[in-house]
């Protein structure tokens, strides 16, 4: 027993003697130094106890499973996909209970695997993987198809044996040095590379927490738990532990590259459909359009100034005096909100409408659900209206009919889902939904609440691709369609910062979707130079986000709500911004394959360089740059006064300026120019950039002339991606593709045979053709070319 001595505050006895007070903290250092290895061996012991309790007693291979029974619980093993095993601890009552939150398409049925058993492991191998199991504390390690070990249990620190009934739902894995980490949703924290980080997994405004994490090693993981999860990396371990649950439940991928266990992780919790072609384009909003003579004089504007957009946002508090969830429009100030739309879509722009997941008490809404017990009584938002519960399958029915009922018919093309973490978070937690009480399902909120509208809208219009834009998100979001932006941020350069390396951790997590609103949301004066600035390097930014758009409560001096639109930022900032608006369109069928190619191949656009330079250690946490698709390099200005900038070229390539045409070989820094009319761009050697008409809003015209900039100093390929832009007939397999390959040392350009076809295809286009260099072909504004074809879907080559 380790005594506790207890030194009192009051004067020391020991003071003015000094062999006293040597005497005096010798003793105290025998006492610390007792105290420390006591509790060394004590905690020693308890760990040797729970290894013992760990202890392999018996296995057992069932149909789908291999189970490894101990004293301590039950360790379940699933292949469940190919490349992805399941793992699961816990007795046999908590195993039962256990849901699957994100998980959409089912256990794969005919992975064949086989047991071996050593005189010290159980060994489960298949194709793909195989997996050692300790017989001494049923420790887990990973091992990839080549036979190497990229993960493990950290011995004896790992999973937690039940006691007394209780299971601490955690564990803790040994990394290698060199490995980085990256995902888990999207922080503010300004970390890229998670190696050695805490975070908090739990949502709000702002903060988006996805429990899916990939490392450069060869795995991803996804912790599946919803209830508060702490995920910390340090020299005792990688480790995952939450709040709630009934027994440890993950997933790990299995994959040599960041795309291949992206792939593994949507093929398990679902594919990202393919979004309609206008929401590539650019999308105008501010807090808030205040009335509908004012939304379509600012639609008309921005036709008249040739200003390219695809939508304009309605944001909260269109239903006035009616309430938040009446879904209904004050008369006031919107009389006539279908002719509002219908005048929208006379001048081409989709109309994208703010609704909440909550009910002013005031509402004939608010009292059915509540007499059909379909609200969580006591769950507010920023206003006191009353969330509903969207884990109930009669409220999430009973949802979409009152919105359905109201809004439907009124023309409305994308849906804008506010505040779905839920907003007061503190008051859902309180309570209880249907799946149980809102602690262990606090993350969930968005994901059921989009996922049952989408899936309705679906129902309702099953050609028409829905669009819809949220501010949360849990993992298999990616699968109902829906678009995640950053929320009400603030208005700064530090911001700015914040949320280039926020949008790529969360994109790495697994939804490829994500935007940020241009500018930030929470002030910015129009009128300041400062602002303006601030402005254009986010627009530029902005640009090359996966989804485009500015929003925001602009604000100078005492007045607020002021214009968000370009002319509002004067004529040098206007000129500026829509150079780069006008790119985003000529960019759009570089930008429309990038998303075919999210559907078809689980491909991620906004991505950081590890996806594409992952054996450059360099690149691993490198926070301001990042490619979008396979050809850009985007390094965008994040500090006010900045016209001149480092940029690291990853090595393994060479890279050409996308302004200059100047070539550099990677694995340099370079020093680049970066005046306020530039964001410094860099192509990668070998790409194909397809550059279509220059375009209003992204139906206007068919793409033709198409002119494909070749950038030199490698082979390269591109696969360019066409269909109809709205329905679901990609689905029916009715789309075209054409694959345009570039060989570099014999010089010659093939654009192969087109396969496919969907209404309305071009059957005959010219493709102009430039190949870039210093004179030819560079920045935004070079119109030139130097060989056109007719092509009319046979192959072509073409001698450069």
């Amino acid at each position: 027993m380790v005594r506790l001595i207890k030194i009192s505050s009051g004067a020391d006895p020991y003071r003015g003697s000094t062999q006293s007070y040597m005497q005096h903290s010798y003793y105290n250092f025998r006492i610390i130094f007792c105290s420390l290895f006591f509790l060394t061996l004590m905690h020693l012991q308890s760990k040797g106890q729970d290894n013992h309790l760990l202890k392999i007693i018996k296995w057992q291979k069932k149909k789908n499973t291999l189970n490894i029974y101990t004293q301590g619980g039950i360790l379940e093993l699933v292949p469940y996909l190919n490349r992805t095993i399941q793992i699961k601890f816990g007795d046999a009552n908590g195993l039962e209970g256990l849901k699957n939150y994100g998980v959409v398409n089912p256990l794969q049925p005919l992975i064949h695997f086989d047991i071996n058993e050593t005189k010290s492991v159980v060994i489960l191998k298949t194709s793909f993987y195989s997996i050692h199991i300790n017989k001494s504390n049923s420790g887990i390690s990973f091992y990839d198809q080549q036979g190497r070990r990229i993960l493990e249990e950290f011995p004896d620190a790992g999973r937690n044996p039940i006691l007394d009934k209780q299971l601490n739902i955690k564990d803790n894995f040994r990394l290698t040095a060199a490995e980085a980490l990256y995902g888990l949703g999207q922080y503010r924290d300004n970390y890229l590379n998670l190696r050695g980080k805490t975070r908090e997994l739990v949502q709000f405004n702002t903060q988006v927490c996805i429990p899916v994490i990939l490392s450069t090693n060869g795995w991803g993981m996804f912790w599946d738990n919803a209830s508060r999860t702490i995920f910390k990396d340090d020299s005792t371990g990688m480790s995952f532990q939450s709040d709630e649950g009934t027994a440890t439940n993950f997933f790990v991928f299995f994959g040599n590259k960041l795309d291949s266990i992206v792939q593994q992780y949507r093929k398990l919790t679902g594919d990202a459909p393919l979004i309609p072609k206008w929401a590539l384009g650019y999308h105008q909003s501010r807090n808030r359009y205040v009335s509908q003579q004012e939304a379509i004089d600012i639609v008309k504007r921005m036709r008249t100034e040739k200003i390219p957009m695809n939508s304009i946002f309605i944001d909260y508090f269109f239903w006035g005096k009616y309430g938040m969830g009446s879904h209904h429009f004050d008369e006031t100030f919107f009389p006539e909100p279908k002719k509002m739309m219908d005048t929208f879509h006379r001048y081409n722009t989709k109309a994208i409408v703010t609704i909440w997941p909550a009910f002013d008490s005031i509402t004939h809404n608010y009292k059915v659900l509540k007499e059909n017990n379909c609200l969580l009584n006591g769950a507010t938002i920023f206003n006191g209206a009353t969330i509903y519960d969207p884990f109930n399958p009669k409220a999430a029915a009973m949802y979409w009919k009152l919105a359905n009922d109201s809004l439907m018919n009124l023309g409305i093309d994308g849906w804008f889902l506010d505040g779905p973490e839920p907003d007061v978070t503190e008051t859902f937690l309180k309570t209880n939904t249907y799946l149980g009480p809102a602690k262990q399902v606090r993350n969930l909120y968005s994901l059921y609440h989009s996922s049952n509208f989408y899936k309705r809208l679906l129902q309702a219009h099953p050609d028409k691709r829905p669009y819809i834009i949220t501010r949360s998100g849990w993992v298999s979001q990616q699968h109902y369609g829906t678009v995640v932006w950053s929320g009400d941020i603030k208005t700064t350069f530090e911001e700015l910062k914040t949320q280039v390396i926020a949008g790529l951790n969360f994109t790495t997590s697994g939804i490829p979707y994500w935007t940020t609103d241009v500018g930030g949301y929470d002030g910015g004066d129009p009128n300041s130079e400062a602002y303006r600035e601030l402005y254009v390097r986010w627009w530029q930014y902005g640009m090359f986000c996966p989804i485009f758009r500015s929003h925001g409560h602009r604000i100078s001096g005492n007045k607020d709500g002021l214009p968000n639109e370009l002319w509002a930022y004067g004529d040098k900032a206007e000129a500026i911004c829509k150079d780069y608006d006008d790119l985003r369109y000529r960019l759009l069928p570089y930008i429309y394959s990038l998303a075919a190619k999210v559907t078809n191949e689980q491909y991620t656009p906004m991505r950081l360089l590890a996806f594409d330079f992952s054996n450059d250690s360099n690149v691993l946490d490198i926070k301001d740059e990042f490619m979008y698709g396979p050809a850009f390099l985007v390094a965008p200005v994040t500090d006010s006064g900045v016209v001149k900038r480092e940029v690291y070229l990853p090595k393994g390539t060479n890279w050409i300026d996308f302004w200059t045409g100047n070539k550099f070989v990677g694995g340099q820094t370079v020093s680049t120019d970066a005046p306020i009319e530039h964001i410094p761009l860099y192509i990668r050697a070998g790409s194909i950039l397809p550059w279509g008409p220059l375009m209003q809003y992204a139906d206007e015209k068919q793409e033709d002339p198409i002119k494909l900039r070749i950038y030199a100093g490698a082979d390269g390929k591109f696969q360019l991606y066409e269909d109809e832009g709205e329905s679901f007939n990609y689905k029916k397999r009715k789309f075209s593709t054409i694959d345009i390959l570039w060989n570099n040392e014999k010089r010659i350009l093939t654009i192969g045979k087109r396969k496919g076809s969907f209404i309305n295809m071009l059957q005959s286009r010219n493709f102009n053709i430039i190949l870039v260099d210093e004179k030819n072909g560079e920045g935004i504004t070079s119109e030139g070319y130097s060989k056109t074809v007719n092509y009319k879907g046979k192959e072509i080559k073409i001698y450069l």
